[in-house]
């Protein structure tokens, strides 16, 4: 995170994997959610979850899963076709209901941009204990993100809210005064403080 020319803080990351490479580009953080739902992508949905939901609509429970319809309806899926649904049809959509464990955590940093990713929290902190942190879809997982959160709210940002983990809380959307740039580059040559260059493995085979 920069102010003007300096450098006020970094912290890990986790991205893509190798399979779903977080996209390059260049965007606006426009809004902060504290408490977001996971609106869970199709492509996630028909490769990964459709499989065991149509074995045990149980597992939807277990993983504070919801299916609601077009008009944002919560559906009963214990009561559902499941049977009935394929790649080609599903007429609803999977969303993962607020709390700390869920994937995005207790806070997103939205982005704009076509590409469905976003900064966010995790549930899953031991990610950060590893050397190579290639695991994710496409979204980028933050090992401080309150830290983020309370730069971009200009402190105001209630940490002992968010670190309640309430249940079925809803989201709450919180506008930044003013979109802060969000520049998402991959180099694997950098130059260190002394300016020492450092090399990092080509995980996405980008340079030819």
């Amino acid at each position: 995170y920069y102010e003007k020319d300096s450098l006020i803080f970094d912290m890990k990351a986790v991205v893509g994997k190798q399979s779903t490479p977080t996209p390059r580009f260049a965007t606006v953080c426009d809004q902060v959610i504290l408490y977001p739902y996971w609106y869970v992508p199709r492509s996630i949905t028909f490769n990964e979850y459709l499989p065991k939901i149509k074995s045990n609509p149980s597992w939807l429970d277990a993983h504070n899963m919801q299916v609601i319809d077009g008009s944002g309806k919560i559906m009963d899926h214990h009561k559902l076709n499941w049977a009935s649904f394929h790649a080609g049809y599903f007429p609803y959509i999977i969303r993962q209901s607020t709390g700390c464990d869920n994937a995005l955590g207790v806070i997103k940093f939205n982005i704009i941009s076509p590409y469905g990713v976003y900064l966010h929290d995790t549930n899953n902190k031991t990610a950060f204990l590893s050397n190579s942190r290639y695991y994710s879809h496409g979204c980028m997982r933050l090992e401080e993100p309150i830290e983020l959160g309370n730069r971009l709210l200009a402190g105001k940002l209630d940490t002992t809210f968010l670190q309640s983990c309430f249940k079925e809380q809803k989201p709450i959307p919180v506008l930044l005064q003013k979109p802060v740039p969000v520049f998402v580059v991959y180099m694997p040559a950098t130059a260190d403080a002394k300016g020492k260059i450092r090399y990092y493995k080509d995980v996405y085979k980008l340079m030819k």
